[in-house]
């Protein structure tokens, strides 16, 4: 009996300790969740500010002067997106070890080795004063939202840390994260490219190397889709008659060593869409701008929605999505214009082959502060206005002693800055146009519309005047406003972009530069941007925003239907003859694989018929050149050359494996069944919302089992895919949709995967997500307030 009191009265205290602790941290987490009603003290507002926020948490901040005004966002971010805004300065400055320890080391290396904590710092010492005002005002706001926490944010608790003040150059530094996660990877795919060309080069022609190389990495495919300008030669059309066909001859050099059964990964490629619609083609009369920017998806949002005024005058009043950390609206509508982006993949970064060692080198030694270790010491070498690359991570050419060595644009000064924020003042696409080659962020394709119905693109950063293939190692001009490209009021009536090739001719030599043959930047193959001008131009009612909407919803599979004709040629009654896997997987994919739904099981058999194929190939070819310690991951380009390979079936190259091209194929197949059954035991049960559901999760959710319910949104099977306008995989998607008319706000969209709120406890934490998952619009402009803050100066 004294033995079971005993037991009783510990469990007891050990279910009281554990509720105390978890009322604790429930209690300590609770202290960080900001105010939003009330007043606040702003000593250094010439007048009061206020921050309305709606009923979804959408906030509306209003002040008398732009610094004023940047002051109050700067609050705001802090109070909402403070953790969010640090990791984005310590990724672009190599600082996360400082929080996390041992762990982020690696990362760390890589992006010290760009020293872009000292290029912030002179791009703040350029900026001019008008703008630096801004610029410091809103780092004064951000960090009076974080002191008006009555405790540090919770993740900061969780990580035993204490959250460093927000700096001026911050802000620089939060757009060079941006340049990391935009750019960074189509510097990596150069490296690889450049790899694979000196291997293809050693005892052979040069000449033919490079026909290997344009081969493999197609600077051009069949689903090419340019806009054209006005004076261009074709007509509305002859703009859109369907695709180019490719002629190249097989390069004498295309050799497969082996039968490569390893898997590899396709080169990820952050995309978006933006398409603007001319007035004349809207039901309103004014221009109509879509866009939805691809992303990697987490918790909070990427964007943080806002509509922001000033009631002085100048008189502003611009709504859209701002990043955190920095005091714009990125991309929206001011009233009069209306913009948005997508990435450009254009020629900003050079790799070439150099000594290893060389006394003209500059030697840096960067300092990594490790939490929980010792302080850790690089040494960087730069050439030039580049830097060396070296390591086992980039495979020095050890027989001839040299390293690669890298030029990127992004580490330039004068490439970031923060011309954005004179977007507010424009008040038609010349205003844009006029200001466009001034501003300093990654290069991003840029369409807009105003309230008189034009349209226009161009590419919205600072662009190379110099040509050849090391023009970013040494002094750099700019094209001016004359020579930047642009197209304004298309004959079409329409623009698209989607991370293709968006124009022909002279102004794409401006953007590939020297690498225009060989996919420069790693440009998408078309096939999203095909699908959106042919959904565009099929419209037979003058658009509106719901057309915009479904237009960024299509997961029709139009991309896959060649791969899917190709299967049901394949898969004959020889084929299947004693294979009844090979019987089945016919009949499902015949059934239907036109969409990449949920549900859909033909589409998903395809698409891993078409990644079998495809990697075989590459990985077979890869090691032929570099060896079986050649990881090079797939180029997105490899596309038009697989396709090639797979539809044509030369004689004159054999397939990995040797044999013949029908053998290789049926191969491929069996293989792709064989996983198929790993994953879902019957083809029957392989739909493609099962193969990777949409998660979008917190950076910190791993840390404790209890976390994911709490910081995750819902995990969902969604619809869509890479190659289609509703490009969806796991945590790649979406990071806004919207769809807007200067001046007719009212009748436009924005969604978000997420709310504005970064706390778990916020009411604001989730809102929007469903309906971004839905696809269901809402509202541009904020609604009625229901809270309001007061920040005012002493």
């Amino acid at each position: 009996m004294r033995l079971l009191r005993w037991l009783r009265w510990t469990l007891v205290g050990i279910v009281v300790c554990v509720a105390l602790a978890f009322g604790l941290a429930w209690w300590a987490m609770r202290q960080s969740l900001p105010q939003i009603d009330g007043k606040a003290d702003a000593p250094t507002l010439g007048a009061e500010a206020t921050l309305e926020r709606d009923a979804r948490g959408i906030p509306v901040i209003t002040a008398a002067t732009r610094t004023d005004l940047a002051y109050a966002l700067g609050y705001a971010h802090g109070q909402d997106r403070f953790f969010q805004m640090d990791l984005s300065r310590r990724l672009a400055a190599g600082e996360l070890s400082e929080v996390f320890g041992k762990l982020a080391l690696k990362q760390d290396t890589r992006a010290r080795r760009f020293g872009f904590r000292a290029v912030a710092r002179r791009v703040l010492e350029s900026t001019p004063a008008a703008e630096r005002s801004v610029v410091e005002a809103y780092a004064r706001g951000v960090n009076a939202g974080l002191g008006s926490l009555k405790a540090r944010p919770w993740e900061y608790l969780l990580l035993r840390a204490q959250p460093r003040e927000w700096l001026p150059e911050d802000s620089a530094l939060v757009v060079h994260s941006m340049w990391w996660q935009l750019q960074y990877g189509i510097l990596r795919e150069e490296i690889a490219r450049r790899r694979l060309e000196r291997a293809a080069a050693k005892g052979s022609d040069p000449a033919r190397a490079h026909d290997l190389i344009t081969f493999v990495y197609a600077g051009h495919s069949d689903w090419d889709s340019p806009n054209y300008a006005a004076d261009s030669r074709c007509v509305q059309a002859a703009c859109t008659d369907g695709a180019l066909v490719l002629t190249q001859p097989f390069p004498a050099q295309l050799r497969f060593a082996g039968a490569a059964e390893d898997p590899v990964d396709e080169q990820a490629k952050p995309g978006s869409n933006s398409w603007a619609v001319a007035g004349i083609h809207t039901r309103s009369g004014v221009a109509l701008i879509a866009n939805d920017m691809h992303l990697d998806l987490g918790v909070p949002a990427v964007w943080y929605p806002a509509r922001l005024r000033v009631t002085g005058n100048p008189a502003l009043d611009m709504t859209g999505v701002s990043l955190p950390g920095t005091p714009a609206i990125a991309a929206g509508s001011n009233g009069q214009v209306a913009w948005g982006f997508t990435n450009s993949y254009g020629d900003f970064s050079d790799a070439r082959w150099g000594k290893c060692a060389s006394p003209e080198f500059r030697v840096r030694r960067e300092h990594i502060a490790v939490k929980g270790g010792d302080d850790v010491e690089v040494t960087y070498r730069d050439v030039g206005e580049g830097v060396v690359l070296d390591g086992e991570e980039y495979a020095d050419d050890e027989e001839s002693g040299e390293c690669l060595q890298v030029a990127w644009l992004a580490t330039r000064p004068e490439a970031t800055n923060f011309g954005l924020l004179h977007f507010e003042g424009a008040r038609n696409i010349d205003d844009l146009l006029a200001l466009a080659p001034t501003v300093g962020i990654p290069g991003q394709n840029m369409v807009m519309g105003d309230t008189r119905g034009r349209i226009a693109w161009t590419l919205l950063g600072r662009v190379p005047a110099n040509h050849g293939p090391d023009r970013l190692f040494g002094p750099i001009e700019f094209l001016d406003g004359v020579d930047h490209p642009r197209i304004a009021d298309p004959p079409v009536g329409r623009l698209w972009t989607a991370n293709q090739r968006v124009v022909a001719g002279p102004l794409e030599a401006v953007l590939g530069d020297d690498e225009v043959d060989v996919g420069a930047g790693g440009y998408d193959i078309g096939a999203r941007a095909r699908q959106i001008r042919d959904d565009l131009l099929s419209l037979s009612h003058p658009a509106t925003e719901a057309d915009m909407l479904a237009i960024q919803l299509d997961a029709r599979a139009l991309f896959l239907a060649r791969w899917r004709d190709l299967l049901l040629a394949l898969i004959d009654e020889e084929a299947m003859h004693d294979a009844p896997l090979r019987r089945e997987f016919r009949e499902l994919v015949s059934k239907g694989a036109a969409e990449a739904s949920p549900d859909a099981v033909g589409y998903r058999l395809v698409r891993t018929f078409r990644t079998h194929t495809l990697n075989a190939l590459w990985r077979s070819l890869v090691t032929g050149l570099l060896g079986e310690k050649g990881n090079v991951r797939r180029a997105g380009s490899f596309e038009s050359a697989g396709w090639r390979l797979v539809s044509e079936r030369p004689t004159a190259v054999a397939p990995p494996g040797g044999g013949d091209w029908r053998a290789f194929l049926l191969q491929r197949l069996d293989a792709a069944i064989a996983d198929l059954k790993k994953d879902c035991t019957n083809l029957s049960n392989c739909q493609y919302g099962q193969m990777e559901p949409v998660k979008v999760s917190h950076p910190l959710s791993g840390a404790l089992p209890l976390l994911p319910r709490l910081l995750d949104m819902p995990t969902r099977s969604l619809a869509g895919d890479n190659n289609m306008p509703r490009v969806q995989a796991g945590n790649f998607g979406a990071s806004e949709r919207f769809a807007v008319s200067p001046g007719r706000e009212a009748d436009g969209y924005l969604e978000l995967p997420g709310g504005p709120s970064g706390h778990p406890l916020s009411p604001f934490y989730r809102s929007g997500f469903e309906d971004w998952a839905e696809g269901r619009p809402t509202p541009f402009l904020p609604g009625p307030a229901a809270h309001t803050l007061r920040l005012q100066p002493r």
